[in-house]
């Protein structure tokens, strides 16, 4: 009798405990859908240069992907269509400004998939929960889906891809390859992602190869596409001019620090500086073949790829920290909220990623589940895509925050659970 009615509290306290979280959880929604809504009355917010060239491509998709474009190659060939065809389509239906809302709607579905990521590794409610909690009040996260970007979106559609990345059901492979083939899409990284969840399919789930190519079989179709089209266009194939772009920015940037190891030179710090500086050398203008540019560019971002390796790992050691520990502090000051709130914010923020990323560092010492693994193994092997970048943004943490939240609770239960870490052994 004692026992029943010691198991009934305990199931009471549990069911009081959960509706307290979901209530709670409920509140930060709203009061994020209301920071949102306030947004849309703030350009400043609303819109940044990459929003604007997104919006511009949108403004007719078939003049922009479907035919060779010459007044305005760069942007055509260095872009993706899938965000533009995305604007296209719901401008249709609302003013621009508006579409931040569809990045509540992603960032809704994104906590629900946090939330069934870590009740299907740890069985517990109170860690999915706390997930949840943590991804609501990212303040990363926040002040993108204030911004006409890719990052809700994207982030969300990896997410899907890596909540099925073990399932063997048919529905589920097929509904996650077409989800990450939209991905591909958006993100010109699409490419190297897609073959790094191949590996982890194969490798680590040992998952059949038929199973492998049902999820393989949009994204390539997609990705094909897109190298089909851009031949069409152009007589010359390639996914995307940005890889190019990038790679050539991180030579000059390299050979800059050799010179001088100042971060804060234009060289180093503006992406754009050494492409504008070679089309003059070159004397490219608006009237040059878009094929002779594209394959001049491939070229020279070639050319000195193996140079100043030295160089290349500082740039990339300094980007990595930049991307991991920023905290977007241009754009918050460039939301509607003032000191002294701005600056509780920007505290709040740091407080917040150096919690975050701890965990990253201190998850080596626990075993882990096989998925566990995959969600550190994702996040190192994206940040050294992304630290290319030679100046480094924390923008493009926002894609990995749902999995740095993963990793966090995860560890956290692992630290609870190692009697090791705890108690020496004697």
């Amino acid at each position: 009798m004692l026992n029943k009615l010691i198991l009934i509290n305990i199931r009471l306290n549990f069911l009081f405990m959960k509706k307290t979280y979901s209530l709670s959880l409920i509140f930060l929604i709203f009061a994020r859908l209301i920071f949102v809504y306030y947004s849309s009355n703030f350009d400043s917010m609303i819109f940044t240069k990459d929003s604007f060239q997104y919006i511009y491509l949108s403004e007719d998709i078939r003049n922009s992907f479907l035919t060779p474009k010459v007044d305005n190659y760069w942007i055509n060939t260095f872009r993706l269509p899938g965000y533009p065809m995305f604007l296209s389509f719901l401008v249709n239906f609302t003013d621009v400004k508006f579409i931040i809302f569809t990045n509540f709607i992603f960032d809704i579905v994104s906590c629900f998939l946090i939330f069934k990521i870590i009740y299907k590794l740890k069985k517990d409610y109170y860690l999915c929960f706390l997930g949840s909690l943590l991804f609501i009040i990212n303040p990363n996260v926040l002040i993108s889906s204030t911004q006409i970007m890719t990052e809700n979106i994207s982030m969300m559609l990896i997410l899907i891809a890596f909540y099925f990345i073990d399932s063997e059901k048919n529905k589920n492979i097929i509904f996650s390859g077409f989800c990450f083939a939209i991905f591909a899409l958006i993100k010109p990284f699409g490419v190297y992602m897609l073959l790094f969840i191949i590996l982890c399919k194969k490798i680590i789930f040992k998952i059949k190869l038929e199973k492998i190519g049902l999820f393989a079989l949009f994204p390539l179709i997609f990705i094909g596409f897109i190298y089909f089209n851009n031949f069409q266009n152009y007589n010359t194939s390639f996914y995307s001019t940005s890889s190019y772009f990038h790679i050539q920015w991180l030579n000059d940037a390299s050979k800059s620090l050799c010179d001088d190891l100042d971060f804060n030179n234009i060289r180093v710090s503006e992406p754009g500086y050494r492409f504008e500086e070679w089309k003059v050398e070159n004397g490219f203008d608006q009237d040059t073949i878009p094929k002779t540019l594209i394959d001049g560019l491939r070229e020279d971002s070639r050319e000195n790829l193996f140079n100043n390796l030295d160089c290349k790992a500082i740039s990339i050691t300094r980007s990595s920290v930049w991307n991991m520990f920023g905290i977007r502090q241009s754009n918050w000051n460039n939301s509607f909220i003032k000191t002294p709130f701005l600056e509780l914010i920007k505290i709040y923020s740091l407080i917040y990623v150096l919690m975050i990323n701890f965990a990253l560092f201190a998850s080596y010492k626990f075993k882990k589940s096989k998925l566990e693994s995959i969600y550190i193994l994702f996040v190192l092997f994206y940040l050294l895509i992304v630290s290319i970048l030679p100046f480094g943004n924390a923008r493009t943490r926002v894609l990995i925050e749902p999995h740095l939240i993963i990793i966090f609770v995860t560890t956290l239960r692992n630290i609870f659970e190692s009697r090791d870490y705890f108690f020496k052994k004697t």
